[in-house]
């Protein structure tokens, strides 16, 4: 038997463990952040994701899983092996060529074009090929299989460490073109108007998933599930209707 003072004490230790487990939530679903990507696909705010496609995205699939969404901010050349090795868990906004083999993969359902990017001054593109020799606007870390295929060879690359840094290098001039995401050459024209920059030629079109790390593989059927369930329930078109 307890005295008064000892069930006091006792309620307090249960109220006290209550709290830690409610502050702990959910088990987390870790998504990777990629920090060299630019607006709409994501904008950083130091560490953490402050707005973009990748943080609505992550953070609505992580709820219909029960799941608190955890983002792991890392470069996109270090995304892979973070699935592969199990230190994060999913990376959206992908698909395969972009990252290493052997990982799991959602059903395809971002629509995106990758396009190469010109500064006023750059002569027009009849053919890709015609860029060949040309040294590229690229980003470092990010893969380029449509462009290797078409040059038979790899890209003469000017890497620079984010998506922004290579339009804004583009727009002074550094380089006569770019790589970029047609969405996210629209985004910038939004606050830098006067760049004059414009589509040269459309690389590809894309439908986009999430990739997954093989030790999560019991979270993919659920991931699809959530993704149809995006697509019939009109909030997939209202989040990619948000950045346009």
């Amino acid at each position: 038997m307890t005295s008064g003072r000892g069930s006091v004490l006792l309620l307090a230790a249960f109220a006290f463990c209550g709290s830690v487990h409610a502050a702990e939530g959910p088990p987390a679903l870790r998504i990777v952040a990629p920090t060299n990507q630019s607006m709409p696909v994501l904008r950083m705010a130091g560490a953490l994701p402050a707005e973009g496609l990748i943080k609505d995205v992550g953070e609505v699939l992580a709820e219909r899983l029960g799941l608190g969404a955890v983002f792991v901010p890392l470069p996109s050349k270090r995304a892979g092996p973070a699935l592969a090795t199990g230190t994060a868990d999913l990376i959206c906004y992908v698909k395969p060529g972009w990252l290493e083999d052997g990982l799991l993969w959602t059903r395809a359902f971002l629509p995106g074009a990758g396009i190469i990017a010109a500064h006023p001054s750059a002569p027009p593109v009849v053919a890709l090929h015609a860029l060949r020799d040309e040294p590229l606007g690229t980003v470092l870390g990010y893969r380029y299989p449509v462009l290797d295929q078409a040059f038979m060879r790899a890209p003469r690359r000017e890497d620079v460490p984010d998506a922004v840094t290579n339009l804004r290098r583009l727009a002074a001039g550094r380089v006569r073109y770019a790589v970029t995401d047609r969405a996210a050459l629209a985004f910038f024209l939004r606050d830098h108007p006067a760049s004059g920059l414009r589509e040269a030629i459309e690389v590809e079109r894309y439908e986009l998933g999430c990739a997954l790390s093989p030790g999560k593989a019991a979270l993919l059927e659920p991931l699809n599930h959530a993704i149809d369930r995006m697509r019939v329930d009109g909030s997939l078109q209202a989040l990619l209707d948000r950045y346009r």
